[in-house]
């Protein structure tokens, strides 16, 4: 029986490993809204190592200010590999949230491109937003009516509900 539980166990790893995926149990919602407003921040200092590296987990586990920020900081190719490919597709699945103004600059860069680009980017998008789209990792996230006082910008307050999502690992290159 130990035997059978051991072989069932190494197999389920071996096959979490070979998509770039982990199931996890929820991370703490304070814990990655701290990430997420502490890279945040690092980015308006134009410290972008450090805000890649606290945007990272909260982007890829659903938290849309986290996404909206690293959108940019592909599209800019701040500390990251310029793409305006991967960068529209954080911003795809930011747009998630509702907020007009990130809808408008998605709207601006998509119409923008050419239309082979634009494939590309739909692509993309629908594979990001079926990793980390709101639904993906179990998210609920609402325009918040007061307006971060740090940075003077829109607040949109995201949590996760009960049980377990799968963390899928943030890409840096295409």
């Amino acid at each position: 029986m130990s035997r059978y539980l051991l072989i069932t166990a190494i197999m389920g790893v071996g096959l979490l490993s070979g998509c770039g995926s982990t199931p996890i149990n929820l991370y703490d919602d304070i814990t990655m809204k701290k990430h997420e407003y502490n890279g945040i921040k690092a980015y308006k200092k134009g410290d972008y190592k450090q805000a890649f590296m606290y945007l990272k987990d909260p982007a890829a586990l659903g938290y849309k200010s986290a996404q909206y920020t690293l959108s940019f900081m592909f599209l800019k190719g701040q500390y990251l590999t310029q793409s305006t490919n991967m960068g529209m597709g954080w911003l795809g699945v930011a747009k998630e949230a509702g907020v007009k103004s990130w809808q408008a600059q998605y709207n601006t860069f998509y119409n923008a491109a050419t239309s082979a680009q634009q494939l590309k980017i739909d692509e993309t998008v629908a594979l990001y937003i079926s990793q980390y789209g709101s639904k993906a990792q179990k998210m609920t996230c609402r325009r918040s009516t007061t307006p971060r006082r740090t940075f003077g910008e829109i607040k949109i307050d995201c949590n996760k509900h009960d049980g377990t999502v799968t963390k899928y690992e943030v890409q840096t290159k295409e």
